[in-house]
Order: structure tokens, then sequence, then C-alpha cells
């Protein structure tokens, strides 16, 4: 008995280093496709592309939150936007969102909206170029229907942004009321507010869902992209948090880029981001193969990894 289970255990030991090596194999992997696909230098083009297209993108929801909702909803649209961002990366670009913000609601509804809606859509295209190369596609589609692709990502990402903020400010009103009238609610504020900023996290995993299923030339399984996704949303949060110990500790951009700094910031924030995104497909890609060539070894009853 006490033989059978020192071999039930020493056959766990053994499943368990052979699967954190496939894993970190599969992440080592990941990140030498980046580089070989000419990731890292495509981040480069998405970072300066979604720079240029937040702003009309900001644009366009704080027109269609004046048009149809409360002005002061568009600073919290901004807050949801930027609010996961280090300080420095998004002080600058909220300093100019504010002045962007201070005009008349009429000035946003004329050739300069198209204008800006057709900026914002850049910036999904470019990340569609990544995502093509590192789901190993050519893109086929004509150009009208990627860039009315593009418009509809920008218009329901907008609007999906405006909900969110609707809640965001009226949850805490509504809980507040409830809590004055019933005695048991008070005691999950704690809850309530974990709840309110997992909102962030569900929005984060949507658009990537969206991005990674719709934007390229196959339609990817679920299941093909989930993992890849997830690793994306823990290395954003966790690497904005770096990223702002960075900044705090040991950077000094303004001795660099005197009063660009801040801009500055936000591009390097941005491009970050932009190879991170990237990254969650190629470990998507890498896992389907290293998971069809693990396929191959148990079928053909070879030894190594199929054990």
């Amino acid at each position: 008995m006490i033989s059978r289970n020192g071999e039930t255990l020493n056959s766990n030991l053994q499943r368990r280093r052979s699967n954190c090596i496939f894993y970190f194999r599969i992440l080592y992997r990941a990140a030498e496709r980046l580089a070989y696909d000419g990731g890292l230098a495509i981040a480069s083009n998405v970072a300066l592309s979604l720079l240029l297209s937040l702003f009309p993108f900001l644009m366009l929801i704080a027109a269609l939150v004046r048009l149809y909702g409360d002005p002061t909803l568009a600073d919290a649209v901004v807050e949801l936007v930027l609010g996961h961002w280090p300080g420095d990366a998004a002080k600058p670009i909220a300093e100019q969102i504010q002045v962007l913000l201070s005009e008349p609601a009429g000035e946003f509804f004329s050739i300069s909206t198209i204008v800006a809606l057709i900026l914002a859509t850049n910036g999904v295209e470019n990340a569609r170029d990544g995502l093509n190369r590192a789901y190993k596609l050519d893109e086929t589609r004509s150009f009208f229907w990627r860039r009315l692709q593009a418009t509809a990502f920008v218009l329901l990402g907008a609007m999906a942004l405006i909900f969110a903020t609707f809640l965001l400010v009226g949850a805490p009103l509504a809980w507040s009321f409830l809590s004055a009238r019933l005695p048991i609610l008070p005691p999950y504020s704690v809850a309530f507010s974990v709840a309110k900023y997992g909102l962030a996290f569900l929005i984060l995993g949507l658009v990537l869902f969206a991005f990674h299923r719709f934007l390229p030339n196959r339609r990817q399984r679920k299941r093909h992209i989930l993992w890849g996704i997830l690793l994306t949303i823990v290395i954003i949060f966790a690497g904005s948090w770096a990223f702002g110990l960075y900044l705090k500790t040991i950077a000094n951009y303004t001795a660099l880029y005197a009063g660009l700094a801040g801009m500055m910031i936000a591009i390097v924030y941005l491009y970050c981001l932009a190879a991170v995104i990237l990254y969650g497909a190629e470990f998507n890609t890498a896992l389907a193969e290293e998971r069809a060539a693990r396929k191959a070894l148990r079928e053909s009853g070879s030894p190594g990894d199929a054990a």
C-alpha cells in the first residue's frame, strides 16, 4: 500500500513537472514568435495609431454623452478608459481631453466627427494586421468591409463605455439609497466596490475577446483564444502597476524629453500595451501547436511529452 501511494505521488509530481515545462515552453515560444513575426515593430504602429485614435474616440463618446445624457458622464468615461493607466502616462492625455470636452457639444457633430471616426478606425486596422500575423493568416477581405467592421467596433465600443459609465455613476447612488433602507446591505459594501472595479476587468476582457474573435481573417474558436486573453489581462494589470512603480523609482523622462515627457510616457505605455495584446495572440498560436504536437506524440505512442 505504501509503495503504491509512493508511486502515485511520484506520478503526480512528474505530471506536474511535465505541465510546468510545457507551459514555460509555450511562454518562451510565444515571445520568440512575437519577435520573429515582427510583432514588436507592429506594436509601435499600433501604439501610435492608438494614441492618434484615442482623442477622436473619446471625442465621439463625449458627443454622444452630451446629446443623450448628462455631460458630466464624459468625465466618468475618461476615468474608465484611463483609470488603470499609470498616473504619469494618463495625465497629459486626460488634460488635453478636458480641453476638448470644454467645447460646445455642437462642435462635435460636423465633418470633424466623421474625420474623427475614420481616424479612430486606424487603431483597429493596425491591431488587425498584428493579429493576422500572430495567427498566421493572410488578409483577403475587401478594404471597405474592413473599414466598415472597424467603424462598428468603434461605435459599439463607444456605446459600451457609455453604458458602463452609467452603471459606475448610477450604481453607487442606487446602493446608497438601498443601504439606507435595507440594514442587511451595508456589510457588503466592500464586495460592491470590488464588483464595481471588476467592471473594468470585464470590459477589457470583452474588448480583447472581440479583437481575437472577429478581427483576424479567420474566426477563432472560443476555447482557442481564452487562455491568451486571460494572460493578456493579467499582464496588463500587473504590468500597469509595475510600470507605475518604474516611473516613480527609476525613470526620469523629464530629463530626456523636458516638456514632452508626459506624452512620451504615454507612447511607451501604449507600446507595451500593444505588445502584450499581440503576445496574447502569439501565445494562443503556440499553445495550439504544442497541443497538436502533444496529441500526435500520444497517438503515435512515443515517450516524452506524450506521457
